[in-house]
């Protein structure tokens, strides 16, 4: 049993993300301002949290690869065509 233990919580229900149901955010009693919305800083913040860095340049990372790769592939069925060519002859 607790006794004394207020919280301030902000439910949101339908964050933007699709992955997500809802988002609980447990506020602190001295974090929030005077004058401020709780639940617009909420959604600030989570609206904030999106996609890491890491992830995105990893994405571009596997991307590049893959496109040299298929030119790399390319450029060595092309010789291969010209030394056939080239030996029949």
């Amino acid at each position: 049993m607790l006794k004394g233990v207020t919280k301030r919580i902000v439910e949101i229900n339908r964050p933007d993300n699709p992955a997500f149901e809802r988002a609980v955010l447990y506020l602190r009693t001295d974090g929030v301002k005077k004058g401020t919305d709780p639940v617009a800083e909420a959604k600030e913040y989570l609206m904030g949290l999106g996609e890491p860095d890491d992830c995105v340049h990893g994405r571009k990372l596997r991307l590049t690869v893959a496109v040299l790769s298929l030119c790399l592939a390319v450029t060595a069925a092309a010789l291969m065509v010209l030394l056939v060519l080239y030996t029949k002859m």
